[in-house]
């Protein structure tokens, strides 16, 4: 995008500003994962999404909310302890790279049609993601700002793989017409993201991702 808007965290805070804030994804901008719409808050929202989806399965079925994942259909495999040097490893965080990438290209010009998308994401954050840019569109927002990602992979298996980040975003959302700042305008900060990363093919992709808001420390 989350909810995660490749989405919570500045990259959430800017999704409650944008699309987030204008339409259903308010409500999930109140769970902590949305904020300001930028590109922090469109992957978060994503995830927002995920878990507004997976609360109201509970509500009206009584049991407890869930994350989906039907669309995985590997065998269950014991994880391993990522090594550094390991190639699975370095490919997956070369793919959790390729996916911020992706969005922050695609948020630059409000473009849900990106190929880098699609390349990089799958369903639900390929699909949160898009839902997110076309609303920016329609309100002629677009993103300015880098994120500096530092991320590690905490758990891998043959099909699946978490990676956690403390990222640093300057990166917020602005009217393309004026190139003013969508408010609220938040300082640049240091959000926590966690990204869930599944094997389609030869190739990983970001399957599902949530920030939190200035919840880490520089450099952890």
């Amino acid at each position: 995008m989350t909810e995660s808007r490749l989405a919570n965290g500045r990259m959430a805070r800017r999704g409650a500003a944008s699309s987030a804030a204008r339409t259903a994804e308010d409500a999930l901008a109140t769970t902590g994962a949305s904020g300001r719409g930028s590109q922090r808050g469109r992957l978060a929202i994503d995830m927002l999404s995920l878990a507004a989806a997976g609360l109201l399965l509970a509500a009206c079925g009584g049991g407890a909310a869930s994350s989906t994942t039907t669309t995985v259909r590997a065998k269950p495999t014991a994880s391993t302890s990522p090594s550094t040097t390991d190639p699975a490893t370095a490919a997956v965080l070369a793919a959790y790279r390729a996916g911020w990438r992706a969005f922050e290209q695609a948020l630059a010009t409000a473009n849900p049609e990106d190929p880098a998308l699609p390349a990089t994401m799958v369903d639900p954050q390929l699909q949160s993601v898009k839902a997110n840019l076309l609303a920016d569109q329609r309100e002629g927002m677009v993103a300015r700002g880098t994120t500096t990602l530092h991320p590690k992979v905490v758990s891998i298996s043959a099909t699946t793989a978490t990676v956690v980040d403390c990222a640093y975003s300057t990166a917020e959302l602005v009217y393309a017409s004026t190139g003013k700042p969508v408010p609220p305008v938040t300082p640049p900060e240091n959000d926590g993201v966690r990204s869930t990363l599944i094997l389609t093919g030869s190739t990983w992709k970001v399957y599902k991702q949530t920030v939190t808001d200035g919840s880490c420390a520089a450099g952890s």
